[in-house]
């Protein structure tokens, strides 16, 4: 009798999902964006999935990045998503992913008439890039240090058009290559491609305070993922959205 009492309980505690967590996110199309008010996108297509196989309850939240990354290292159960695994963030999070890929790149006006063919050759230009996002921390490691920041990538393609002797002009816009024609809209300059910066793994990154076996939990489930399928086709879904070239 008592052997049975005690696999019940057992079974009861296994059945009991784990504590719920906040997903923190921004607008960058087509990894995470707001559609018909409701939080879409590949990589929150992914994280949903995740949550539901780790039996995590999980709220999604969109707020603009800068504050984001900082709320999610605080938070106790918190986490932040699309971002890159660079090594200056490696020690603030834990790592949860891949969860989806991305391409950095250059975006220029229609009427831009310099040649970018490097890196070196985006050190001379003002280029529009968001707070503590992960292609901005890239450049600067690279020495290319002329950026002038704000808290949402919406902002900057109009920056492309403003005149050149306003403070927030800028040259170039550095960006998700598949979301920027969602995040450039109707009422903003012609904008072209102009260089492709890399393509780099995008991951879910959680609070240190996240307990580990959750971690464990989200990870499992994101391994069951890849496994059967699931994550090839939830890419296919998003392949060619909302690219402006």
């Amino acid at each position: 009798m008592r052997l049975r009492t005690a696999l019940t309980f057992i079974a009861a505690v296994a059945a009991v999902p784990a504590h719920a967590l906040t997903f923190l996110t921004e607008e960058n199309p087509p990894l995470n964006y707001t559609e018909g008010g409701r939080i879409t996108g590949y990589a929150t297509d992914v994280v949903n999935e995740i949550g539901r196989r780790a039996r995590v309850p999980v709220k999604l939240e969109v707020m603009p990045w800068s504050k984001a990354f900082v709320a999610a290292q605080a938070g106790r159960d918190t986490c932040v998503y699309a971002t890159a695994r660079l090594e200056n963030r490696e020690n603030l999070f834990q790592w949860v992913g891949p969860i989806a890929f991305n391409r950095w790149a250059v975006y220029a006006r229609g009427d831009f008439a310099g040649e970018i063919k490097s890196l070196d050759d985006l050190k001379p230009h003002r280029i529009g890039a968001v707070t503590f996002d992960a292609k901005g921390d890239y450049l600067k490691a690279k020495s290319v240090v002329n950026l002038l920041l704000v808290d949402d990538d919406r902002e900057n393609p109009a920056r492309l058009a403003l005149p050149k002797a306003d403070a927030n002009y800028i040259d170039l816009w550095v960006t998700s290559l598949n979301g920027a024609r969602k995040t450039t809209g109707k009422a903003t300059p012609d904008i072209k491609l102009v260089y492709v910066i890399r393509d780099v793994p995008s991951w879910l990154a959680c609070s240190p305070y996240v307990p580990k076996d959750v971690v464990g939990r989200l990870t499992g489930a994101l391994a069951s993922m890849n496994k059967d399928g699931t994550m090839s086709k939830i890419a296919a879904r998003y392949e060619g959205k909302f690219t402006a070239q």
